[in-house]
């Protein structure tokens, strides 16, 4: 008796999983930068509102109850971290879905030079005013960050003092090479 009713109880559970599991999706979430392949992270919320259900880094496979949902992707390769938000979801039971985001950012190469020489430095970016400086970025190497206006510093290697930038203009959706005279 007592085996039987482990049984049971093992059964019972089992079903229960098992229509539980049957009530949720899969979502991924694809970000890319000016279309291409990009590192993001990804917070999926109800549409209704709510806190975030789950949480994961972009192109991973994450599993949710069946519903609509918003997304918010955040686009980790870029300077700055732009956010996107993506709205209206659905994700059915048992089913798979994909969303894409797309993040139009400009890519960026400061290129440094003293007359006619490029020099290797240290430079650093950020909104005109009081706005924190983003990450350090090293002048011949590329870069992604949002479009729009940029002052900057660069501190050629070796050197104590750094070079102010007063305007750099960063176009979204464009690869620039952007020459500053040091």
């Amino acid at each position: 008796m007592r085996m039987a009713s482990v049984l049971l109880l093992a059964l019972g559970f089992s079903a229960g999983l098992a229509a539980a599991q049957g009530t949720g999706g899969k979502l991924r979430v694809q970000i890319t930068a000016n279309g291409e392949p990009a590192a993001g992270t990804v917070e999926v919320f109800p549409s209704a509102g709510g806190p975030a259900v789950v949480r994961g880094d972009g192109g991973t496979l994450l599993e949710i109850a069946s519903g609509t949902y918003d997304v918010k992707a955040v686009l980790t390769e870029a300077l700055d971290d732009p956010v996107r938000m993506r709205g209206g979801i659905d994700v059915a039971a048992g089913a798979e879905k994909t969303a894409h985001v797309d993040f139009q950012v400009g890519r960026a190469t400061l290129v440094c030079r003293r007359g006619d020489a490029d020099v290797a430095g240290q430079a650093r970016i950020r909104r005109p005013g009081t706005a924190p400086w983003l990450p350090d970025v090293r002048c011949g190497e590329s870069f992604l960050v949002s479009g729009g206006t940029y002052e900057g510093e660069v501190t050629p290697d070796g050197a104590t003092a750094a070079v102010a930038i007063e305007r750099l203009q960063i176009m979204a959706g464009a690869t620039q090479r952007l020459l500053v005279e040091l």
